[in-house]
């Protein structure tokens, strides 16, 4: 009986934030709070109603967005629904945005159509003054398949962010999710993330940014256990007159369970990831109608695994002349 009641309250609090207001799906327009959408994910019929990019359409009054992906190897879909967010201005520096989704899917697998389901919705309240601020945001989503429930996503996440002088920002980021399965008891999961970063202003719109993240996975077997963490430096530096250079690196070290007979068995990784783009439009500085990007990925992973991951190095120059 208390599942049951626990069940229905869920489902109800879903529906209360998918339908408190709506927005564009995928496309923000203040003017049309709410839209619905079609999404197609196939070869064939996205090559036939040519869909490259998104379309808003004005069927009798009602705001329509239309969509469509090629997927190789991959059963046709199409999703239906209504998606959109809201805001409130609630006074003395106080807001708060809902947002909601309820949408179906039908995939043709060769066999039958296959049905699913997403309904939920979150409410983001922040409190901002200044160079302060508080966010938190709760969100709760029901998937269904076959008409059934399936399982039920929480979420609590919650920002502080905070300004130190002139050129300096200071961001705190902490979250909570559950996954709970209503058919089997091995999907259920739960999951924790924080990062603590900080943001420098430098010179021309030039910016670093330092930060330093964790991410915890768990579930009922051995194996779900995963644990993440490691620092991140991020830039960004206009060097000179339309020619900017971009670059990130990560170092995480991650710890994992892979044997469900023996809870204390852990395997540990650490990964390496260097990402470096130049960017130049000649025409700022010569007037010539150029403009030339390069960039360079590495990525390394080192694991007390049997086999050793190569070390992955990918560098790129492209040349855009303008007609």
């Amino acid at each position: 009986m208390v599942r049951r009641l626990r069940r229905a309250s869920l489902c109800a609090l879903s529906l209360y934030l998918s339908f408190v207001m709506f927005s564009s799906a995928g496309d923000t327009n203040a003017s049309q709070p709410m839209n619905l959408f079609v999404d197609i994910a196939s070869n064939r019929l996205a090559d036939e109603v040519d869909l490259s990019k998104k379309k808003r359409l004005d069927l009798a009054g009602v705001p329509v967005v239309l969509g469509g992906k090629r997927q190789d190897g991959a059963a046709p879909s199409i999703a239906a629904g209504v998606a959109g967010t809201f805001d409130f201005d609630l006074g003395s520096n106080v807001s708060m945005k809902t947002s909601g989704l309820v949408s179906r899917i039908h995939t043709d697998n060769g066999t039958g159509i296959l049905s699913s389901g997403k309904i939920g919705g979150d409410v983001a309240l922040k409190y901002q003054e200044g160079g302060s601020g508080l966010l938190l945001k709760p969100s709760v989503y029901a998937s269904m398949q076959r008409d059934v429930l399936d399982h039920m996503d929480y979420a609590l996440e919650s920002k502080l962010w905070q300004a130190i002088g002139a050129n300096f920002d200071l961001t705190a980021t902490v979250g909570q999710s559950w996954r709970v399965s209503e058919m089997l008891y091995t999907d259920n999961r739960q999951a924790g993330n924080g990062r603590l970063g900080v943001n420098i202003d430098l010179f021309d719109g030039s910016n670093l940014e330092l930060a330093y993240g964790f991410n915890t996975t768990d579930g009922p077997l051995a194996s779900h256990f995963r644990f993440s963490q490691g620092p991140t430096m991020i830039a960004h530096l206009k060097l000179a007159p339309g020619w900017s250079l971009d670059g990130s690196y990560s170092m995480t070290a991650v710890t994992r369970g892979y044997d469900d007979n023996h809870a204390d068995a852990r395997r540990h990784d650490l990964n390496h990831r260097l990402n470096v783009k130049s960017d130049w439009s000649i025409a700022s500085t010569t007037g010539a109608e150029w403009h030339i990007s390069a960039g360079y990925d590495f990525e390394q992973t080192i694991t007390d695994a049997p086999v050793q991951n190569p070390a992955n190095h990918v560098a790129s120059v492209n040349f855009g002349l303008n007609f």
